[in-house]
This record gives structure tokens, C-alpha cells and sequence, in this order.
């Protein structure tokens, strides 16, 4: 029994690595059809499998979007930008920065995953205290640390999808934000405001006066009130 079970998984390890090999291969889609096909390979499957249609996704995507956008595509790049694979959730957000096209495609969808994320957040605070306190009491919580993760890589992604056509929504999440006790989520936070408008002033304060100099240089250029 032992031997089949690992027969039929060097089977779909065979399988994967094949396809592996076709995807780094690909130099263009010329449809819809061959978009999804190779977008496909995105989620739910292998980790290398994902990996390596991120990366050629990140390549071909500038020069093809217009055979990416659609709702299957979306959906298949929203779900990727929390991938528990950085690699996976990096190119996606390059995707983003380099092709003005998608990101403006997929910009409020980001934004209504993150307001999403942040209700899901407070419930955990509600209970467990965690986000938001100085002193965390439950470090190696995974249940914490993948919404924190989450949260992270959503915020990077609307760094490089922000259009300033949905301004007033994203300062909703920012003022929530600013508070968090990870300071990874503050940074990411100021760099959005970097990029918004009409920040209110205690916002930009409470940026200026982090304890953490990678949180207030990134509003530096745009504080021009005294302490």
C-alpha cells in the first residue's frame, strides 16, 4: 500500500514539474482562453506550480492584459496577493506596478478585501486583545499571524493599485491601520499616505510621531506642520 501511495505521488510530482517546465517556457498568450489556462495554475495547486505562474504571469502580463481582464482573472490574482508563498504575493504586486491596466481593474476589489480582512480582525480583537496592545499576549497565535500576513500583503498591493479614485475609502482603512502594534502594518500604512489626499492632520500625526523611524520617514516629505 506504501509503495502505491508513493508511486502515485512521484506520479503528480512528475505531472507538475512537466508543467513547471511549460509554463517557464511560454513567450505570449494570443487569447482569453490562454490566459486562463495558464492562470489557472495560480492557486490551489503545488507550491513550485504557483510560484512559477506568478513569475511568468509578472512577465507577460504587461505586454497581454488586455486577456486578463476578466472576472476569472481577477479572482485568481486577488486570491494569489495573500498566497502563503511571498514570492507568489511580490509578483503579483509587481504585476500591479507595472501594468496600470489590471491594477486599475482590481483596485476596489483590494480594497473591499482589506475592509473585509478588518472586520474579521475585530472580531479576533474582540476576544483576544492581540492587534492592537503594546504587549501581545499570543505571539505564535497562526491564526493571528496569517490575517496579519493577509493584511500585509493587501496593503502593498493597494500601494501599487491606488488611483485616488476611491481616496476618502482608503483613509477609512488607514485610520484603522495607524494603530496597529505590528509596525510592518504602520509602514504600509504610511506609505499609502504617501500617495493619498485630504489626510486628516492626526493621522499624519500619529505617522510623524511613530516610535519607528521606517513608519515616519515615509510621510516626511508630506508633513509641513510644526510639533
Amino acid at each position: 500500500m506504501a509503495n502505491e501511495i508513493f508511486s502515485l505521488n512521484e506520479k503528480y510530482m512528475d505531472e507538475d514539474f512537466k508543467k513547471i517546465f511549460e509554463i517557464i517556457d511560454l513567450k505570449s498568450v494570443n487569447s482569453i482562453e490562454d490566459a486562463n489556462e495558464l492562470i489557472f495554475y495560480l492557486t490551489d495547486c503545488a507550491n513550485p506550480l504557483r510560484e512559477a505562474c506568478s513569475l511568468k504571469l509578472e512577465e507577460i502580463c504587461p505586454k497581454y492584459f488586455q486577456y486578463f481582464l476578466n472576472e476569472y482573472s481577477k479572482q485568481k490574482l486577488l486570491k494569489a496577493i495573500t498566497d502563503i508563498n511571498p514570492n507568489v504575493s511580490r509578483a503579483i504586486c509587481s504585476i500591479f506596478s507595472k501594468t496600470k491596466e489590471i491594477a486599475d481593474y482590481i483596485e476596489l476589489d483590494v480594497i473591499l478585501a482589506i475592509k473585509n480582512l478588518l472586520i474579521e480582525i475585530e472580531d479576533y480583537e474582540n476576544e483576544n486583545k492581540d492587534f492592537f496592545r503594546n504587549s501581545i499576549r499570543n505571539t505564535k497565535s497562526h491564526a493571528k499571524n496569517k490575517k496579519l500576513f493577509a493584511l500585509y500583503w493587501l496593503l502593498e498591493a493597494l500601494f501599487f493599485c491606488f488611483s485616488g479614485k476611491y481616496n476618502a475609502e482608503v483613509l477609512e482603512l488607514l485610520n484603522v491601520t495607524i494603530n496597529f502594534n505590528d509596525f510592518t502594518i504602520r509602514e504600509k500604512t504610511a506609505q499609502l499616505l504617501q500617495k493619498t489626499k485630504d489626510v486628516p492632520l492626526e493621522l499624519l500625526k500619529k505617522a510623524k510621531h511613530d516610535q519607528n523611524f521606517y513608519v515616519k520617514i515615509q510621510v516626511y516629505d508630506k508633513i509641513n506642520f510644526d510639533d
